[in-house]
């Protein structure tokens, strides 16, 4: 009893007080021409444990004034253009880790503005889509292994293609970002838990009486 109740301390000693789902980093967008600014980080909010960038554009698109939403325009290219882009980046703090959960966000384009997107993570080198972006806004879903316990600067981007016209926009008008962001295990607390795995072998075997057969 005394090596079980041991064991329960050991473990929940070490896991992480955290709750899921939490905002980490979010802005509503509400201001006069937000595109001005490249970044753009007026009201936004994020987690005390990591560093943002604000939202950003790439160099294939160029800022257009719009009220209360983060607007460009050039985006009249019939395929993916690699420079045409929304940019975010979130940067744990020294000693912490982030696990996504999700990203939101609202937009809209004008009648003559892309029409089709993708949005994409520095974790693969911006190579594949990560879930299945569009005009309007959705939510994609960041909690796949890659995404998890991330101890990293991670940028993800957010492109868009095929306007009619050069003078075709595309905005988002707010975004969010979910998740949890926690501590990394110290050495010795990482080599405690493999002590507590061990520990839990000697325990079943011991209720089994064959301690001395660990093979």
């Amino acid at each position: 009893m005394l090596l079980r109740g041991l064991l329960f301390v050991a473990v929940f000693s070490l896991v992480p007080s955290q709750s899921n789902g939490d905002v980490i980093f979010q802005n509503l967008i509400t201001g006069t021409n937000p595109n001005a600014f490249n970044p753009y980080t007026t009201g936004q909010t994020f987690d005390s444990g990591i560093t943002v960038s604000g939202i950003g554009r790439g160099g294939g698109i160029n800022g257009t004034d719009t009220n209360d939403r983060y607007n460009a325009t050039s985006w009249n290219t019939s395929v993916i253009d690699l420079t045409a882009y929304f940019t975010f980046t979130l940067t744990p703090n020294t000693g912490n880790m982030i696990s996504y959960e999700s990203f939101q966000y609202q937009g809209q384009a004008s009648a003559t503005g892309p029409t089709t997107f993708a949005f994409r993570s520095s974790l693969d080198g911006f190579s594949a889509n990560v879930g299945s972006a569009n005009a309007n806004g959705t939510t994609i879903n960041l909690s796949s292994a890659q995404f998890q316990n991330v101890n990293s600067a991670t940028e993800f981007r957010l492109y868009g293609w095929g306007a009619t016209s050069s003078a075709g926009t595309f905005s988002v008008n707010e975004f969010t970002f979910t998740g949890t962001v926690s501590a990394v295990p110290e050495p010795s607390s990482i080599a405690l838990l493999s002590l507590v795995g061990f520990g839990g072998v000697v325990l079943r075997r011991f209720r089994c009486g064959c301690v001395g057969r660990l093979n």
